[in-house]
């Protein structure tokens, strides 16, 4: 528990120090690194579930679709012809060695399973920053984050103290119905205390009872998003897909709540900003 408290206080500051000294070009770099890490991590995971992706290309390519969604980067239209052109020879030579299939399902999957979900909040970073006071839209990408992992913490530590009724006991034992609405209430709070305090930070047509009610159908895909992840481990026979951050494990498990939010927080609020 206490690696688990040092290591979520350590992940934070970084977070923050690199939003307020990086801007949003450091914090698009941040994520790219990050999903680099939790795909490959995913990918170790495939390999022992019987789906080993190659090993270089599908990372290249997921670095590269985090930063083109975030930087705009001119030579990422060159991204999706060459990965057409690759996937497609990957398809021929699986006419030729039947075992190459495995290779292909798995790089694909690495590839839509991570970077394709998390490059959603480079899309919301530059998507929504004119309407933000900085001019960025790096705080809202935050915003969303802190309540999906405050979801996390809010059902890991209700769930651990009144958790009586399983939610999902063949993929995740340790979660309870209690934990999901003690998560849920955590992550409103935590929605509606970052309004509070950092409004900067955030678009003008974001008010409070927007910051309020949307952390429930975000925070409910965060929990979904979580299992998912869960039922990959399990398959794959694997507690933690990586060790490399104390208390927590790898990338990967410091991802799984993220991944779906990703895209269902980033069409939820495009549809607010629509109705503002």
């Amino acid at each position: 528990m206490i690696k688990r408290t040092l290591s979520t206080i350590a992940l934070w500051a970084v977070v923050i120090g690199t939003v307020c000294y990086g801007g949003a070009v450091g914090s698009v770099v941040l994520l790219a690194v990050f999903s680099t890490l939790a795909q490959f991590e995913l990918q170790g995971i495939l390999g022992k579930s019987g789906l080993p992706p190659w090993p270089v290309a599908p990372l290249a390519l997921g670095f590269g679709i985090v930063l083109q969604a975030g930087l705009n980067l001119a030579c990422g239209i060159f991204l999706w012809p060459i990965a057409a052109v690759a996937l497609t020879l990957g398809a021929l030579a699986c006419a030729q060695n039947p075992a190459a299939l495995n290779r292909l399902a798995g790089s694909v999957l690495a590839v839509a399973y991570v970077p394709m979900m998390l490059l959603f909040y480079a899309m919301i970073m530059r998507g929504f920053g004119p309407a933000c006071a900085r001019g960025e839209g790096v705080g809202l990408a935050v915003w969303v984050i802190a309540v999906a992992k405050f979801t996390d913490v809010g059902g890991y530590l209700l769930g651990s103290l009144i958790g009586r009724h399983k939610l999902a006991p063949a993929i995740s034992p340790g979660k309870t119905w209690e934990g999901v609405a003690g998560g849920l209430v955590l992550a409103m709070s935590v929605g509606a205390g970052i309004w509070k305090f950092a409004p900067g930070w955030l678009p003008h047509w974001f008010t409070f009872s927007r910051a309020l009610w949307l952390p429930l159908p975000i925070g409910i895909a965060a929990i979904i998003s979580d299992l998912s992840e869960s039922a990959l481990k399990r398959r794959a026979g694997v507690k933690d897909s990586g060790r490399c951050i104390p208390g927590i494990g790898g990338a990967l498990d410091l991802a799984d709540s993220l991944l779906l939010t990703a895209p269902v927080a980033y069409y939820l609020l495009y549809s607010v900003q629509a109705t503002a």
